[in-house]
């Protein structure tokens, strides 16, 4: 993978994740509140690791900010992982497969720091961009 395609992989995490809120219907009710709130700490990691880029692209200097967008962008494949465990016996092979695929791309120290290296606007919106997707998929989970 290309170091410069990291938000974009994430954020096509996320649509693919939003995208499979039907399947999730199908979940009972504790698998769905357990997926929501997944979802809830992801879109809230995200909104973490924008705000830190939003400050380093102001200041590259900003040690603290850098810190704190690497430990929150390093988050997300974490709890990725965890909806995939929770999904495994309900989704089919080829979409967790696929997930799986995408999060070996995002997993690594280098991808992360690339982007934190490089933090501007474009990624910044991204990062905003999956958090909406996130948010969205907690909220039609619990309606």
């Amino acid at each position: 993978m290309h170091l410069l395609d990291y938000t974009l992989k994430l954020l096509g995490l996320s649509e693919t994740i939003h995208r499979w809120h039907g399947l999730l219907a199908a979940l009972d009710a504790d698998r769905k509140e357990r997926v929501a709130r997944y979802a809830e700490e992801i879109a809230a990691t995200l909104a973490r690791a924008a705000a830190a880029l939003a400050v380093l692209e102001k200041d590259p200097a900003a040690a603290r900010a850098r810190r704190e967008a690497i430990r929150e962008l390093g988050r997300i494949a974490g709890y990725v992982e965890d909806i995939v465990r929770l999904l495994e016996r309900h989704l089919d092979g080829r979409k967790l497969a696929g997930v799986k695929r995408r999060l070996d791309q995002l997993a690594g120290k280098a991808p992360v720091r690339f982007a934190v290296e490089r933090a501007d606007a474009p990624r910044i919106e991204r990062l905003l961009e999956a958090e909406g997707y996130f948010r969205a998929l907690a909220d039609g989970l619990r309606t």
